[in-house]
């Protein structure tokens, strides 16, 4: 990561950036970069999950909106379904999940710069005041007053000091994440309990949007899309039940905002091709993930679109920008399995 940091901010400040951006604007006609955000606070307040501060947050909305096209995300799925044009440098900005530091800091900045946005939510979480489990994890990890932890298949740790905490919610959330919804639930439970911190009911209520501040943002312009309704991952689970979190997920919205909800986040950027189906079947006109940088063309699937995540590096943001950081990263992953092939195709040929 620290060596990735170092090659963007080489590259940005020699002046490789810009020009990369030109020729590879030149060479496939259009640049558009779809940015997905999650968290946004003040410095002061961040937590062990790394939410973007305010300051950084401000630095790449005021850049893109003086330097780039600023698309609404239904407008860019209508110019690549037409088969239209796409400009040759635009940006489209969207935040995840449903925190209520949108509405308080994100929110007014996108409205200072004039920046539509789209916000995907996890509609279950919505006033029930329940946290997402990873907050929970964090919330007790951060608030327990034990300095070690065994937690038998979710690893040992030492807490004596907030770095080790800091690794042990990261370890604990990863080891988590993939766990079907029961198994996780019981474990952060056990988690609970261990730690002798009990999660205050209603708790999300301070944490998490409320439908009234969606509502008030939905009329103000910012367009809003499913994620689900319990911000499960749609892969780990049966399909009869990842088509309820997609369908009911739509069903929220358009009952509390009163119009059609048509575009889809996939939780945590899963989905396949059975996924892929039942978005579609459930009337939703584009879907979007998170993956290895890629920028938006006209031949992207509507049902597939990457977005990058940016976080406090600026410099790391410009390479994401040029497309030069997706393109190493592509370029990496394909070495990488050729090397794989090859030595599985060199031990086949030697056994």
């Amino acid at each position: 990561m620290e060596v990735r940091r170092l090659v963007a901010s080489a590259a940005n400040y020699t002046g490789v950036l810009g020009a990369y951006a030109f020729v590879r604007r030149k060479l496939t006609k259009s640049q558009v970069t779809i940015l997905a955000y999650h968290r946004v606070c003040p410095a002061e307040d961040r937590k062990y999950l790394q939410p973007l501060t305010l300051d950084s947050f401000r630095k790449q909305i005021k850049y893109i909106s003086e330097h780039f096209e600023i698309l609404r995300l239904d407008q860019l799925v209508d110019l690549i379904r037409s088969a239209r044009s796409l400009p040759e440098r635009a940006a489209v900005v969207t935040l995840d999940d449903g925190y209520k530091d949108n509405y308080q800091y994100a929110y007014p900045m996108l409205q200072q710069y004039h920046i539509p946005a789209t916000m995907f939510v996890a509609t279950g979480h919505l006033d029930s005041g329940e946290l997402f489990w990873w907050d929970k994890v964090e919330h007790i990890i951060k608030q327990t007053s034990k300095e070690q932890l065994d937690l038998d298949q979710l690893g040992r740790y030492r807490l004596e000091r907030e770095d080790g905490r800091f690794r042990a919610v990261v370890s604990i959330n990863e080891r988590l994440k993939r766990m079907p919804d029961d198994r996780k639930n019981l474990l952060i439970d056990k988690l609970s309990k261990l730690c002798e911190v009990k999660i205050r009911h209603h708790l999300g209520k301070e944490v998490l949007l409320s439908w009234e501040e969606v509502r008030e943002m939905d009329r103000d312009g910012v367009l809003f899309g499913a994620h689900s309704v319990n911000h499960s991952i749609l892969t780990s689970m049966p399909l009869k039940r990842a088509r309820d979190e997609i369908a009911v997920s739509k069903k929220d919205l358009e009952k509390r905002l009163g119009k059609k909800v048509t575009s889809f986040s996939y939780p945590n950027g899963n989905f396949n091709d059975s996924i892929v189906d039942l978005v579609a079947r459930n009337g939703f006109t584009c879907a979007v993930s998170v993956g290895a940088g890629k920028l938006i063309s006209l031949t992207d699937d509507v049902y597939a679109l990457n977005r990058i995540c940016p976080d406090e590096s600026h410099d790391k943001f410009m390479a994401m920008l040029s497309g030069l950081a997706g393109d190493v990263k592509r370029a990496v992953g394909a070495y990488a399995r050729a090397d794989e092939s090859a030595k599985l195709t060199d031990d086949a040929s030697s056994s």
